[in-house]
């Protein structure tokens, strides 16, 4: 305990501590400058020590549950010159004048924004300052750059309605890493156009694969800003939509449902002349339940096969018997849910071979158009549309996630979780004001290594000047 170097990680030879002591919780320790002779910088005659004062610092450093209290012994010199009366103060490398806390405090604060579960009142909390004093020390350190573009980016909007010129955010990733490269305050032309111009010519001619969902404008962009790159849809989308259409269906027969439910309590209350409750009908209560059974893959449903007692049946089910009781509601739902399914066994197969997806996307394309369900027509008239885009996302490329370096699908899958974390981010600080303060916590939150200020790897020391030097 008897190394300052060892301590605080603090490079000054003249410092030792010359007492340590322990209440409760609180470890103090006292520290003092070695003696040695001082000369007046300003005429050179000698210079006497006029006496000591104590300066108590707060340094929350330390891992083992203790509140860490510094004591710095500073001695006050004058010069023996009665014509020069110069004086000065010992000074401590590790903290600034009128300050009460040491310089890495900063950098700690810094470093708890790093986590997007911690707000800046409670990183202010944890350090005994303002949440306003938090929000500058971060903002005075953190600025953040641009990423550089790669071969693969993946592009999306993330809604933040922050004011009028910020209702969606764009939101712009390196596929290879998984790095959000930058985050733009609208996806609105006017901010997308300068920003990508300004790039340099040459780092935007080296984009091979845009990645993005079926918004035309992003599609647009391998024109306007990337002449070498292909456009590319993401598959999680293309089942997205038309996962969201059975679901509105479902959902329409659910009001249809509820809505003959309630002509029946009516009419019941008329006929009894008082309130009538009636409980779910069978087919709003497997609607409503149960209707997960036809949206979801069935690779990922678990079916079990023993019985097991239904409160609103009262009897034994399986899941192969809630299934056929949907289907007995309406015929369609099996002949959609099948429909889903054979589009979802398409999209796993054929990873790294685009050529021969794109003979079996073709079949599809024919069997759906006609489908005598419309909504189905519809899926194959949009399977048409974005043919090229879609047979790209089987290509397979470099990806580098946990330490390890292997092939993957182009998707647009990382951007998700990204922005699933921006939302997350507005959420727990209940609303931002301050675009360039969000975009800088976000990117440093979520970027793997960020740089601070240029400098990767920093030393809370090196970034503080001492005013007594």
């Amino acid at each position: 305990m008897n190394s300052i170097t060892e301590l605080l990680n603090l490079e000054d030879s003249d410092i030792f501590i010359s007492d340590i002591s322990i209440q409760g919780t609180t470890k103090t320790l006292t520290l003092e400058t070695k003696l040695y002779s001082h000369y007046c910088p300003s005429c050179g005659f000698r210079m006497h020590s006029k006496g000591i004062k104590n300066r108590t610092i707060k340094h929350p450093i330390l891992q083992d549950n203790y509140e860490l209290i510094l004591i710095l012994k500073q001695r006050r010199w004058k010069c023996t010159n009665p014509e020069c009366n110069y004086d000065i103060s010992d000074s401590f490398k590790f903290v600034n004048k009128r300050r009460r806390t040491t310089n890495a405090t900063d950098m700690l604060i810094v470093y708890a924004y790093r986590d997007l579960m911690e707000t800046s009142v409670s990183i202010a909390n944890r350090f005994h300052i303002s949440d306003t004093h938090a929000h500058e020390v971060f903002d005075r350190y953190v600025k953040m750059d641009r990423l550089p573009l790669t071969d693969a980016i993946c592009i999306d909007e993330v809604y933040l309605d922050m004011d009028e010129y910020c209702k969606y955010a764009l939101v712009i990733q390196d596929f290879h890493t998984g790095d959000p490269i930058d985050l733009l305050r609208s996806r609105r032309v006017n901010v997308t156009e300068p920003y990508f111009v300004s790039i340099p010519t040459e780092e935007r001619n080296a984009v091979r694969y845009l990645i993005s969902d079926m918004y035309n404008q992003y599609i647009s962009y391998v024109d306007k800003y990337f002449p070498n790159a292909v456009p590319v849809v993401d598959s999680f989308h293309v089942i997205q939509w038309i996962t969201r259409i059975i679901d509105n269906y479902i959902r329409q027969l659910l009001k249809k449902f509820r809505q003959r439910d309630r002509e029946l309590e009516d009419q019941l209350s008329y006929e009894q002349q008082k309130p009538v409750s009636l409980p779910p009908s069978d087919e709003v209560y497997l609607l409503q339940k149960y209707r997960w059974l036809i949206l979801a893959s069935q690779s990922n449903i678990k079916y079990h096969s023993d019985p097991r007692m239904d409160s609103h049946f009262h009897c034994l089910m399986n899941t192969f018997d809630y299934e056929d009781a949907l289907f007995r509601i309406d015929p369609k739902l099996k002949d959609f849910r099948d429909l889903k399914e054979t589009y979802l066994q398409f999209n796993t197969r054929n990873a790294g071979n685009p050529i021969k997806a794109r003979e079996e996307l073709s079949e599809l394309i024919i069997m759906y158009q006609t489908c005598e369900h419309e909504i189905f027509r519809d899926f194959g008239d949009l399977l048409e549309k974005y043919e090229d885009y879609i047979i790209n996302s089987f290509i397979m490329v470099e990806k580098h996630g946990a330490g390890k370096v292997y092939n993957s699908r182009l998707s647009n899958g990382p951007i998700e979780s990204i922005n699933r974390k921006v939302k997350d981010l507005k959420r727990l600080g209940r609303g931002f004001r301050n675009f360039e303060h969000f975009r800088n916590r976000f990117l440093y939150a979520t970027r793997q290594n960020p740089v601070l200020n240029g400098v990767s790897e920093y030393n809370p020391v090196l970034y503080f000047e001492d005013d007594d030097t």
